[in-house]
């Protein structure tokens, strides 16, 4: 969706700037309106450098919630899998309803709780098999030192499993707040109507376009990149995925009998 919307966005805030600007211009003296030349250029690089400070610290902490969010997706799949190995060390039948659980753990996350985080929410799909699991698993008799092993482990892969879902959950909803998209809307604003303020006659249009449109195809770019950055599950280029997942799916999903639908969906009794 972004891949046509954001070249979009960003043609039609150009296109205003230059138009705003050169409609001023018809309207400015001789010379401009300001007398002092080096003070205006002074303010302006005051107000640009502020707005850029404010927006690089915005864009850095959003990338930094995106890459949290695509490590927890990460550390959450590796850990399907080995809880999926470890089922496999335990007796049936529970090795089979374990194994079974996870398949359809993971089709869960992957065709509904993907989508359900664009709203900033979870799944109780997905929360409804990690509760059978935990009550499957709580029903396992480990014999002998391998399946003593395996018993332990599953409780450190589980916490693993855990904390990746967590970590991306906590991703989905948006980092950046309403008011600090009043304050970058309010830098922007500032920045481009100062440009246009020193809109003068003598010089070309062309003169006049090329400035305002490279600061506001920046600033707008800068922009876009935040609302991409604090949406990581939107449905656009450049969103993440739950690929790993589906890596782990494709590992653990030996074509037999799940108790699940391919979306997920517990099979009726």
């Amino acid at each position: 969706m972004l891949v046509w919307i954001a070249p979009l966005v960003l043609v039609v805030a150009v296109t205003a700037a230059i138009t705003t600007k050169l409609l001023v211009r018809r309207r400015a003296p001789m010379g401009g309106w300001f007398t002092d030349a080096p003070r205006s250029a002074g303010t302006l690089s005051v107000i640009g450098t502020m707005f850029a400070v404010v927006l690089a610290f915005v864009i850095l902490f959003a990338l930094q919630s995106y890459q949290r969010a695509r490590d927890g997706a990460s550390v959450e799949a590796v850990a399907v899998a080995e809880l999926h190995s470890v089922a496999d060390v335990f007796q049936a039948p529970s090795s089979d309803r374990l194994q079974g659980g996870l398949v359809c753990y993971a089709r869960a996350v992957i065709e509904d709780e993907w989508p359900t985080m664009r709203d900033g929410r979870s799944s109780e799909l997905a929360q409804s098999w990690i509760d059978t699991l935990g009550r499957e698993f709580a029903t396992t008799d480990p014999r002998g030192a391998r399946q003593e092993a395996a018993y332990a482990q599953w409780f450190d892969e589980q916490a693993q499993r855990r904390d990746g879902r967590r970590a991306r959950i906590a991703e989905a909803s948006p980092f950046v707040s309403l008011p600090l998209w009043i304050v970058l809307g309010i830098g922007a604003s500032l920045t481009i109507a100062y440009m246009c303020s020193q809109a003068d006659r003598r010089e070309r249009a062309l003169i006049q376009s090329i400035p305002i449109g490279f600061v506001t195809t920046l600033m707008t770019a800068g922009l876009l990149v935040v609302v991409l950055l604090d949406h990581p599950y939107a449905d656009w280029s450049g969103s993440i995925a739950p690929t790993e997942m589906r890596r782990t799916l494709t590992l653990i999903d030996h074509g037999g009998a799940p108790p699940c639908d391919e979306r997920g969906i517990a099979r009726s009794t």
